[in-house]
């Protein structure tokens, strides 16, 4: 019988080592019935584990795909919407921009309207009131006319009473009456 002390027979554990044709046997049939059971038990069911675990794996690494497709489709989306915003808001400044360059014409034409008709109307009161003037100083020259004529006839011409005439007239305020 074989032991496994080392001090039997002085080889160890070598001794499970030696060949033993029967025991070989036995363990090759042993091994062959055991086979399909352990196929069937312990194989089987760590290989459809191991397929379930595959396709897990391969359903996730699908599943990271697609939302890996729909974050750049997003990403893509809030991109393009990005893009679309900064061009509206730039066409919108530029809107506004034309729109205040409009208005500032618009009030420059208006301002510049108004000081011509200001300016008309002024120079219109102007020649108006020179005219009045004018009338007004023909009216007096008339007047004045009128009373040196006055006091020339009631009296006599010569070149003494002439001065005295004109000095007296101017003195009396140009002969208003």
């Amino acid at each position: 019988m074989l032991t496994l002390s080392a001090a039997d027979d002085g080889k160890g554990l070598g001794a499970l080592l030696d060949f033993i044709p029967g025991a070989t046997i036995w363990t090759w049939i042993a091994f062959l019935v055991a086979l399909p059971v352990m196929w069937k038990m312990v194989y089987g069911p760590i290989t459809k584990a191991l397929e379930d675990r595959d396709r897990k794996v391969e359903d996730a690494i699908a599943a990271a795909e697609v939302a890996r497709q729909q974050a750049e489709q997003q990403m893509a989306q809030a991109k393009a919407e990005l893009d679309k915003a900064r061009a509206d808001s730039k066409r919108m400044v530029e809107e506004a921009v034309a729109r205040a360059e409009r208005q500032a014409t618009e009030a420059q034409r208006a301002a510049e309207e108004r000081m011509k008709a200001q300016q008309a109307k002024a120079q219109a009161e102007i020649d108006a009131q020179k005219r009045a003037a004018l009338q007004e100083i023909r009216n007096e020259a008339v007047n004045l006319t009128i009373s040196a004529t006055k006091m020339l006839l009631k009296r006599d011409v010569n070149d003494d009473a002439h001065r005295q005439l004109v000095r007296d007239f101017v003195a009396t305020g140009a002969g208003r009456k």
